[in-house]
């Protein structure tokens, strides 16, 4: 054999295992079976699906919503919330895996992602629950599941936009890929708030509406994330 394809040794250095991508397989199987969840309700649901995503960008969805059923009392509603609250767990997580680790590895994976679901479980009822007393104070009763039909279609039209992003954050590994989501996240909940003043613009009073948002539906998720930080 000629001395060019013989005679040669590559200089290997030490092996590193830090230095190799290591894909995470538990976030993986969560983001396969939040497909699956969403591939179940659009199967089942499509169009109601389509109404409550549209709802938050057109008042003609939103009364086609309405005249098609009862949207919280229907079989959609908890199928749909259970993705909806899955989804935004697992971008919760992501966050939590970025920059608390050591939370994670106390806990395990799994172990930390069903906290964060409880949690957003409890708080997404007990800002539920916050409305019907809001509305009862101030006499807002029909504008109650308004409210809650509102809070409904705006965590749903998170949890959608943002599956994409959690997938290609776990393909690329680029954090910034969530970051690009922030600009979103506000331009959807300036229409969640937009939406929910058009309700009933004469009987709604800015400042307890503004002290009812603060309180009930911002307060929860601050103290949250200030108990994460505590740790």
């Amino acid at each position: 054999m000629p001395p060019l394809f013989s005679h040669h040794a590559l200089a290997v250095s030490g092996f590193c295992s830090d230095s190799v991508a290591k894909p995470n397989s538990w976030a993986v199987i969560v983001l396969c079976v939040l497909l699956f969840f969403l591939t179940i309700s659009v199967v089942l649901f499509r169009r109601r699906l389509s109404y409550v995503f549209k709802s938050l960008y057109s008042q003609r969805f939103y009364s086609l919503l309405l005249r098609e059923s009862k949207v919280l009392e229907d079989m959609m509603f908890p199928v749909v919330l259970l993705y909806d609250l899955l989804t935004v767990s697992l971008g919760t997580l992501m966050i939590v895996e970025h920059f608390y680790a050591h939370l994670v590895q106390k806990t395990t994976y799994f172990g930390m992602f069903g906290i964060i679901f409880a949690i957003m479980l409890a708080l997404y009822f007990l800002t539920f629950t916050a409305n019907i007393v809001y509305t009862g104070l101030f006499e807002h009763q029909k504008e109650r599941y308004s409210l809650n039909l509102y809070k409904f279609i705006f965590l749903t039209n998170v949890a959608i936009v943002l599956f994409p992003f959690l997938v290609a954050y776990q393909a690329t590994g680029y954090f910034v890929v969530l970051y690009a989501f922030i600009p979103v996240f506000l331009a959807l909940l300036g229409l969640f708030l937009y939406r929910i003043m058009k309700i009933n613009p004469r009987n709604i009073n800015l400042f307890q509406f503004f002290l009812y948002f603060c309180t009930l539906e911002v307060l929860p998720y601050l103290l949250l994330v200030k108990l994460l930080t505590k740790f």
